[in-house]
């Protein structure tokens, strides 16, 4: 009689309201994987499987110069995508490990764009510079890439 009891209805949304919280929490920052395939010469078509613990990408293909890419949600420790990369030059077996480390090794933007280049396979590193006018009343920015040589092909 002197005890106060919280009523079930009431104490059931605030269980609903943790759960919810720490999945925003955990899955609600997007992330883009881009493969992009900058071969040259005789042997130009890449072939590769990427695949992580809940998706199979399957086998896909890329000419010279087309991009491929795959968003997901990024969890809020890392998320890991394995790739078997085959061209006319050999083949790479690489982790692609998709974590907050990762976005600042990839640069400004919310995109890992992965390089297949004769030589191997390479990151692509983003820098963002600021320019303004002489007066500081205008501002823009511009991206600049800086390939990153990850693994050679073996």
């Amino acid at each position: 009689m002197g005890t106060k009891k919280i009523p079930k209805t009431r104490n059931g949304n605030i269980v609903l309201v943790l759960i919810i919280t720490i999945m925003m929490v955990t899955h609600s920052h997007g992330f883009k994987l881009e493969i992009c395939n900058e071969l040259e010469g005789r042997y130009r078509r890449l072939v590769y499987k990427c695949w992580s613990r809940d998706n199979d990408f399957g086998w896909r293909q890329n000419w010279p110069d087309q991009i491929r890419d795959w968003s997901f949600a990024m969890s809020l420790f890392h998320t890991f995508f394995y790739c078997h990369f085959h061209t006319g030059y050999g083949r790479v077996d690489k982790q692609l490990v998709a974590s907050w480390n990762m976005k600042e090794q990839c640069g400004d933007r919310s995109t890992c764009t992965w390089v297949v280049k004769k030589d191997g396979l390479y990151l692509r590193h983003w820098k963002t510079i600021y320019y303004s006018n002489k007066y500081g009343n205008e501002r823009w920015n511009e991206y600049v890439q800086h390939d990153i040589l990850k693994k050679s092909w073996s």
